[in-house]
């Protein structure tokens, strides 16, 4: 079996490594020498090696795990001394659709292999052998394709994926993931949360209920979804879920809501939202949106029921 090297120590670098490890997957991982992870990484008994040392470039096989903005660098470094063949695994597919690392190295083959998990549920999940999916694509893959997959089917079992890997292309894997974020899953749901837990809370309900209703439910409500599917969920609640779900769908899905989501991926797909991303002071948003839910009631509730609830 081929052994894997993963460039990076970050959240879903960590589960990809412990996951294979845990395993018995051939794997290592690869620093900068003076990271501070180096050490860390040995004494968690898995095997680190360096970044740029002649040892670094000897297998075929790597995943890129270090954040998408990074990736550019790290090519223009290292890429022109990997031995033609070699393969690159990337996470997502951004950074390759973006640059079209196939054209600038094409002694490398650029492969996407994408788990749709962040990295700690990544990592949950295998312990639990709870329900993990992923796509790929080898569009970029130049070897002997029935090999690399048989080894990618293997791979995937030993990361802890059973649903799937699913193919798809960078482009489709790229707007959809960009789309998921700005449409659902890191904006909907936690704002329409916190707008709720604050309607309620403003109402006279208690914040410890609000926070019950509007939050820590979430995953227990989105597990039954993902257990038994669209129509097994909405055959499962109780008569006033159903009736409040039509009633919810008929005033919040609007024209206007639909036409905000088509506009969210129009941007992505005619490259907009690719020139926000360059011209953005990433730390600057971050700090804002953190401050933003750092002085929220909803926050502040869940630090004080954990705080009680150790």
């Amino acid at each position: 079996m081929m052994r894997l090297t993963i460039i990076g120590f970050g959240n879903q670098a960590r589960s990809w490594a412990f996951n294979l490890k845990d395993s018995n997957f051939p794997v290592r991982v690869a620093l900068r020498s003076k990271n501070a992870s180096f050490e860390s990484v040995a004494s968690s008994g898995l095997e680190a090696v360096e970044i740029g040392s002649s040892d670094f470039f000897q297998d075929e096989i790597y995943a890129l795990l270090i954040p998408d903005h990074l990736h550019v660098e790290f090519l223009k470094n290292y890429g022109e001394h990997f031995r033609p063949g070699t393969t690159i695994l990337y996470a997502h597919g951004y950074s390759l659709l973006k640059h079209q690392f196939e054209l600038l190295y094409p002694n490398i083959n650029h492969v996407l292999y994408a788990p749709k998990s962040i990295g700690s549920e990544l990592r949950k999940q295998f312990q639990i052998k709870g329900k993990l999916g992923a796509v790929y694509s080898i569009e970029h893959f130049h070897g002997d394709s029935l090999l690399f997959e048989q080894w990618m089917k293997n791979f995937s079992k030993a990361l802890g994926i059973n649903l799937g890997p699913y193919k798809t292309t960078i482009k489709n894997e790229t707007e959809a993931d960009l789309y998921s974020e700005q449409g659902l899953l890191c904006s909907l749901i936690p704002y329409a949360a916190s707008e709720m837990f604050r309607g309620l809370t403003e109402k006279g309900i208690e914040p410890e209920l609000a926070y019950f209703e509007c939050w820590h439910e979430l995953k227990l409500i989105v597990n039954a979804m993902v257990d038994v599917g669209p129509k097994g969920f909405f055959d499962l609640i109780s008569p006033n879920a159903l009736i409040g779900s039509e009633k919810g769908f008929q005033k919040l899905f609007t024209n206007g809501f639909q036409n905000n989501l088509n506009s969210l991926l129009s941007e992505i797909q005619d490259g907009s939202f690719n020139q926000e991303i360059d011209e953005a002071n990433v730390d600057e948003i971050r700090n804002r949106i953190i401050n933003r839910w750092k002085a929220s009631p909803l926050q502040m509730t869940f630090e004080k029921m954990k705080q009680e609830n150790p």
